[in-house]
């Protein structure tokens, strides 16, 4: 048997280091100019589709990781059952604002920005649940001192994505859910999305955050309406779109700065495309509303619906404009947060692709 040793010379193992390490310096300014430059929808998912996700995750640190390792969640573990069998059904909501701290502690086994699959098999749902966030740091820690067990239990795949816009912008939940919508997919293959308030906490774990054939409200019964269903097309408050559903649609509008409006345009949008949407009955579909004060109204938000159905094919995600001013990947959640003008924004558009100023 004959053994072969080669041995580099030092000028070829110098020039081999020199073009592993532009290797590596050209793959981190493709995978930055995906996350932070003006690139379309289509060419953003490209890149990042095209840059190696080992490399992604050598981008190490907790304000800059993409995410770990997805392996463990897609090993050679069997399928988790279709009904988990762990659920109590009713659970009583804990209503006290613990500090972050302790509720890091309290989930050690959560990965990097949120992130949870089950340990003992492959989910069989990818799930992101997107929050728009301003000012409520108390209900936010109640919010995920709840969801968190509430997901595990259900043996989801999931990733909590807290959406955050500047101060001194008026308050826009539709457009940080469309934000919300196009940041995870950069980051993780989501198929379902959960629309989410934060002052809504369930009350039932058998109300389960996936996605089916139709579209889903999932907060049917609030304590504070009597657990009684305002209105039969009301899509408000927690609701559940598939990636279909939501690229079908054009997500939300982008317009509706100020409370009030933009579930009924999501509404008439999933009307118009012939969807229909389920809901669990009132004993399972229950929900505790955090007390807060009442939000600024839209003052254009009637007439902004009643113009919803002429513009939804070029306001929502393929017109949607923002910058993201910093983003970190904290223990409970992705923390991102954005800034948009309003006047580039309530401009009538007549582009047909996405442009992310990220």
């Amino acid at each position: 048997m004959v053994t072969t040793v080669v041995i580099l010379k030092p000028g070829h193992f110098f020039k081999y280091c020199c073009l592993l390490l532009a290797l590596l310096v050209t793959l981190e300014f493709v995978f930055n100019f995906a996350a932070h430059y003006n690139v379309s929808a289509g060419l953003s998912l490209f890149i990042n589709a095209v840059v190696p996700i080992s490399w992604k995750k050598m981008r190490s640190g907790r304000h800059g990781v993409v995410h770990d390792d997805f392996t463990q969640c897609v090993s050679h573990k069997p399928l988790c059952p279709e009904v988990p069998p762990h659920l109590d059904g009713s659970i009583k909501v804990k209503k006290k604002a613990l500090s972050f701290r302790l509720l890091d502690n309290m989930n050690s086994d959560l990965r990097p920005g949120g992130r949870w699959c089950p340990p003992g098999c492959v989910s069989r749902h990818h799930v992101a649940v997107i929050i728009p966030y301003r000012d409520r740091p108390s209900h936010l820690k109640v919010f995920l001192r709840n969801i968190h067990p509430f997901l595990q239990k259900q043996q989801l795949d999931y990733t909590v994505y807290v959406i955050e816009l500047v101060p001194n912008i008026p308050f826009n939940r539709a457009l940080l859910f469309n934000i919300g919508f196009v940041e995870s997919v950069k980051q993780h293959n989501y198929s379902c999305f959960i629309f989410h308030d934060v002052d809504l906490i369930p009350e039932n774990d058998r109300n389960l955050y996936i996605c089916s054939g139709e579209p889903r409200h999932l907060s049917v019964a609030i304590d504070k309406h009597k657990y009684r269903l305002l209105y039969s097309t009301i899509f408000g408050g927690a609701i559940a779109l598939s990636r279909e559903h939501f690229i079908k649609v054009n997500g939300f509008s982008n317009k509706y700065f100020g409370w009030g409006g933009e579930d009924d345009d999501m509404f008439k949008r999933l009307q118009r495309q012939n969807m229909s949407i389920i809901r669990y009955s009132s004993d399972v579909a229950r929900y505790k509303m955090l007390a807060h004060p009442k939000d600024v109204p839209n003052p254009n938000r009637l007439k902004l619906l009643y113009e919803g159905l002429k513009r939804f094919h070029r306001d929502g995600i393929n017109s949607l404009r923002y910058t993201v001013v910093k983003t970190e990947f904290r223990r409970l959640f992705t923390w991102i947060l954005v800034s948009v003008n309003p006047d580039d924004v309530m401009k009538e558009e007549n582009t047909t692709e996405a442009t992310h100023n990220t």
